[in-house]
């Protein structure tokens, strides 16, 4: 049932990157689609999703763990709805504070339980992966709607 479940979310998180990816504007002539990699990318979740749900289909019915399968797909189904919530955070508050805010609570389920690890992951993380992305990379950051704290940092 866990990998049933897993292979079902993860086609849906597939599903919504296809669909995002569609949502990026067509390059001039010339230039390479921007969406090629997202969209690469989330065909190859879609087909490994699929490749989930076929294994979990012949998976025989002789495992007897459904307590633990039960927890598993609530936590799976949890990691979705914050991920969705996450992504969509972006249009109103920028990437660092949703950063800030989930990447604890995404680190408490996977079992990380040190309070000071938690809070250094507060900072840590969106400074991390801004450096990444935005800085060394050059992607363009989102900046919010309602509330940007990078805005807000730089003055």
């Amino acid at each position: 049932m866990r990998a049933y479940a897993e292979g079902l979310v993860l086609a849906l998180i597939s599903i919504f990157a296809i669909w995002g990816a569609w949502q990026v504007p067509a390059a001039s002539p010339g230039d390479t689609w921007a969406g090629i990699v997202p969209f690469s990318a989330a065909l190859a979740l879609l087909a490994l999703s699929g490749v989930m749900v076929l294994i979990a289909t012949r998976q025989t019915a002789g495992d007897t763990s459904d307590d633990q399968d039960s927890n598993a797909t609530l936590q799976i189904i949890g990691l979705f709805i914050i991920a969705m919530l996450y992504q969509q955070s972006f249009r109103w508050f920028g990437y660092l504070l949703p950063t800030a805010i989930v990447t604890p609570i995404v680190l408490y389920i996977f079992g990380v339980r040190s309070r000071i690890g938690l809070v250094l992951s507060i900072v840590l993380c969106p400074l991390v992966f801004h450096l990444i992305f935005f800085v060394l990379l050059g992607v363009y950051p989102p900046y919010g709607e309602v509330f940007d704290l990078l805005s807000w940092i730089q003055g």
